[in-house]
């Protein structure tokens, strides 16, 4: 008889719990996104949001994330009693339960490194590592301990572990196509999250964003394994409690990832503000113009490589990144901005997304006072870094091919 999900299994990351985000999505959550999305950028259109030590809902999700540690021990500290005392007895049962619970329950805050497509240091690439010391230098942050490479159309900065390890990824078509201008806005934008207090990134504030997701998981109800009278009327009477406490916790888990994503919404203008500080305005907002187009542009680039691969000349010795840069800029002179722009605004809102829509990221960015570069990339050392990227292009291209 199985009353209760798997142990085992238990979603207990930020990025699973937000799949529970899906039962509460609708046309009324769109139009409140986009409404709080428009006061947001309202209230930074003129000038950047700075970068606090505390905002109300940082000090919320410290509550939670406090008050839900403290049950977890609390349940764990009672299991061990329960299996101590008069041992052995009949206390184990609940005591190994109550100890299963509070260990599936513990707080998650990941690990660096295991799951990248690749891991390259200093040796790998010196010129690559020389423009990330540069742009560490400019903005204040902190060196990351782990540089990784995907072929996803994207790039992230974020910190792991008990020891709170930094890792910068970059996406290797999306790192390919920019201009070196472009990708010092990348690497602005990404170093700005090491240092602007973003609350979805704090060791404190992890378990409010996981733990009643992975509750509302132990919750629901399990396929029954046995069968008979008992095992009927015990599941009729547990299975719509089991129900009703599993959407409350879904529920709660939803509100704590719309307040978090608040705040990191407002975290992620911080790190354009950087971006732009570093690299300038016009370099920023065509850096937003490709994500925001990310999906034609990886089309594109995906196009090219099966080309490539087609040909076994070209599949043998891969041609590195100057055809996915043509492919790029020409499917980019076909874009009509202003309805990608608005698109991006209208479809892109959400209650639970980490980052505002692309279209009102350029568009604040270019409403800030208009900023020139202060740390130049020349194409020269933007060269030397391909020429280091190459055979992790090709490898990227592979794996998109094959993807």
């Amino acid at each position: 008889m199985a009353f209760l999900g798997d142990f085992r299994q238990v979603p207990n990351t930020h990025g699973e719990a937000r799949a529970h985000c899906h039962l509460v999505t609708g046309e009324s959550s769109k139009k409140l996104a986009r409404r709080l999305n428009a006061r947001q950028f309202d209230a930074y259109s003129q000038e950047p949001p700075t970068r606090p030590e505390w905002t109300a809902a940082r000090a919320g999700l410290v509550a939670v994330s406090v008050a839900l540690m403290l049950l977890v021990a609390i349940a764990f500290v009672t299991g061990l009693v329960l299996v101590l005392q008069d041992f052995p007895s009949l206390s184990i049962v609940p005591g190994v339960l109550l100890i299963a619970i509070a260990w599936t329950l513990r707080p998650r805050v990941g690990r660096a490194g295991t799951n990248e497509w690749a891991i390259i240091t200093r040796d790998d690439a010196p010129a690559l590592f020389t423009l990330i010391d540069r742009v560490a230098a400019a903005t204040g942050a902190p060196q990351p301990h782990h540089v990784a490479l995907d072929y996803e159309f994207n790039a992230s900065a974020g910190i792991f572990g008990l020891r709170r390890k930094r890792q910068l990824v970059l996406g290797l078509p999306l790192w390919g196509i920019l201009r070196p201008q472009q990708r010092v806005a990348l690497l602005g934008h990404e170093f700005g999250h090491f240092v602007n207090n973003d609350s979805a990134r704090g060791l404190l504030t992890q378990s409010a964003l996981t733990t009643p997701g992975a509750i509302a998981y132990l919750l629901t109800p399990a396929e029954s394994l046995t069968g008979g009278p008992l095992t009927a009327v015990a599941e009729a009477v547990l299975r719509p409690i089991q129900r009703l406490l599993s959407r409350l916790f879904v529920l709660m888990q939803v509100g704590l990832i719309a307040v978090a994503s608040r705040d990191h919404q407002r975290a992620e203008y911080c790190a354009d503000a950087m971006a732009v500080r570093l690299a300038g305005t016009e370099a920023t907002v065509a850096l937003m113009h490709y994500l925001m187009a990310g999906e034609q542009l990886l089309g594109a680039v995906s196009t090219v490589e099966r080309g490539i691969h087609s040909n076994p000349k070209t599949a043998k010795n891969h041609p590195g990144v100057a055809p996915w840069r043509a492919a790029a800029d020409q499917t980019r002179s076909q874009f009509d901005l202003p309805a990608l722009l608005e698109k991006s605004i209208e479809e892109d809102a959400s209650l639970w997304s980490e980052h505002p829509p692309s279209g009102l990221r350029a568009r604040i960015v270019e409403s800030w006072p208009h900023a020139e570069p202060s740390l130049v990339l020349t194409q020269e050392d933007s060269d030397k870094i391909d020429a280091e990227l190459q055979r992790y292009y090709a490898k990227a291209g592979r794996d998109l091919v094959w993807s």
